[in-house]
Formats: C-alpha cells, structure tokens, sequence
C-alpha cells in the first residue's frame, strides 16, 4: 500500500493530499526518472581500469626514484604499445615469464619500432578475490617490485629515460602488469642512430 501524507508550507497552509493513484503515478515517473538519469550516467565514458592502473604505475615509480635522487621516467609510446602487447598476452595464456612469447624485452621493443641503447623489464601479477581498487592494484605492483632486488635494480637504474607500462585482466581474475624502463638511441641527421655515454 502506498501512502501520502500532507504537510504545511511555510505559511500553514496544508499541501493537498495525493489520491492513491496520484502517488503511484508519481511514484512511477520518480522510478523512471531514477532508472533514466543511471543509464546516462553508465553510458558516459568512463576512464580505462587498466589505464589508471598504468598511470598511477608510472607516478609510484617516479616517486621511488625522486626518493633516491633520480629523474622521472617519461612515458613513451612504443614502450607502453610493447608493454601491453606483453601484458595482455601473459593474461591470455597465463604465462609470468620474460619469454613468455618466446621473445625477450628487447626483442619485444626492437618489434615495436623502438631502438634502444638499454632496456629492463618488470613483470608480475596480482588476484585478489575481492577484486582491487586502481590505487590498489598499482601499489601492489610497485612494492612487490619494490623489495626484489633485481626488479628494483631496473626502477632505479640512472641510465634508463623512458618507460611503458601495460596491465591486463587475465580469464581468472588476476592482473598482468609489465613495465619497460629503456634509454633510446640517439638519431642525428644523415648519421647511423647511437647510444650517447
């Protein structure tokens, strides 16, 4: 049963009292209305999960380098093409190893059109059943990285410039991240590309 009651305004004066199918009528458009304004709301773009994830990836492991005194590392764009290329195929097969594809990081960048002079990789995965927030998932990478040595050695390495990070949802529910650290070959007019001391 669905019921009304009336109140006063601010003068006194009683607000009329809605018959019963007055109130379900209003009752029913405020449904409506509800059930419209969620749907809009649904069908405005929402950022990637997997891109906060990367983002906030790269800002944790500048931070950990600005700790040590370091340069930021910036984001390039065949890098983080490599880095998801080899993050979403681990989370397809299930593989968490640096030859997953039978390939090598630095086979992996040279594919992807990127030239460098040196280049590390760090790879991982993470499930929580509970699944994860973006923040979350971004700081579990990053200190799981963070207390092994050779993984940590790649995030402060002082001769790498630029990074990629990739990260993918595997069919179970874990997370597959890789993040490329690289310092590219420098190309001067008319001259074979280099790698500067």
């Amino acid at each position: 049963m669905i019921s009304t009651r009336g109140f006063g305004d601010a003068e006194g004066a009683a607000i009329p009292r809605l018959p019963h199918y007055g109130c379900a009528a209003v009752c029913l458009f405020l449904l409506w209305g509800s059930i419209l304004a969620a749907e809009a709301a649904r069908a405005q773009p929402q950022p990637d999960f997997a891109q906060q994830v990367e983002d906030r990836i790269v800002d944790l492991v500048n931070a950990v380098r600005a700790e040590r005194g370091l340069h930021a590392l910036e984001r390039e764009r065949r890098l983080g093409q490599t880095a998801e290329y080899f993050a979403a195929y681990m989370a397809r097969t299930g593989r968490l190893e640096h030859d997953a594809d039978g390939g090598t990081p630095a086979t992996r960048v040279t594919q992807h059109g990127y030239g460098y002079c040196a280049v590390a990789e760090n790879i991982a995965y993470e499930y929580n059943s509970r699944g994860f927030t973006a923040e979350r998932l971004a700081r579990d990478f990053v200190e799981g990285w963070r207390e092994s040595v050779t993984h940590r050695a790649n995030m402060l390495d002082r001769a790498v410039t630029q990074t990629g990070v990739g990260v993918a949802r595997g069919a179970g529910g874990e997370y597959f991240a890789a993040q490329l650290f690289a310092r590219p070959q420098v190309t001067t007019a008319g001259k074979r590309a280099r790698c500067p001391r």
